[in-house]
């Protein structure tokens, strides 16, 4: 087998691990999911599984990886199809409505949060620059669609904390506002 065909193959096999493991961390959680469970879940032997993965973290850095890129790639191709011809109020709710409607990878989502803020600085420095990514994103978005408005990033920061907040919210099944109410009152607060 040629070395292109053994990496694809090798990265396919991967990707199907990741897909195991996240599947096991969104219905266990991250602590009472192990290495065997996700080879089981994987169909593989554990002896497979330490072929990719020598440690529970490091698959747990692929997950995040693959989690993040995920969100991050949903969020940029908002932003791009817009064309700048869609008002960022539309942007925003659904931005906001795909965040909240995705309950498992909201769930993915805050246990590895919780997993970089308890014990593993790997993870937690990970967050810290895809928030700043998302920020930046997000802040840039917002310069192309309303140059008028001076707070861009202060909007970034507000927004991903919200939506943050909804996403607990929601997965704790908690009333939340709607996506139209969420944008329509920061479109007032905007405006004053």
């Amino acid at each position: 087998m040629n070395k292109e065909k053994k990496a694809k193959k090798q990265a396919g096999k991967k990707q199907h691990i990741i897909e195991a493991g996240t599947r096991l961390i969104v219905q266990k959680g991250i602590d009472k999911t192990s290495l065997a469970d996700i080879a089981d879940e994987a169909g593989i032997s554990k002896g497979s599984l330490y072929y990719y993965y020598a440690s529970k973290n490091e698959l747990i850095f692929d997950i995040t990886e693959a989690h993040i890129s995920q969100i991050s790639e949903n969020l940029f191709t908002i932003i791009e199809k817009s064309h700048g011809k869609t008002s960022w109020k539309d942007l925003l709710k659904i931005l906001f409505e795909r965040i909240l409607a995705a309950d498992t990878r909201g769930r993915l989502h805050l246990y590895l949060v919780q997993q970089a803020l308890n014990d593993n600085e790997d993870l937690k420095e990970r967050f810290r620059k895809t928030y700043q990514e998302w920020k930046n994103m997000i802040s840039e978005g917002f310069a192309k669609l309303e140059p008028d408005i001076t707070n861009h990033y202060v909007l970034s920061s507000l927004i991903i904390a919200a939506l943050d907040g909804f996403l607990i919210q929601s997965l704790l099944k908690v009333d939340t506002i709607t996506g139209d109410e969420f944008v329509s009152y920061l479109d007032v607060k905007i405006k004053k």
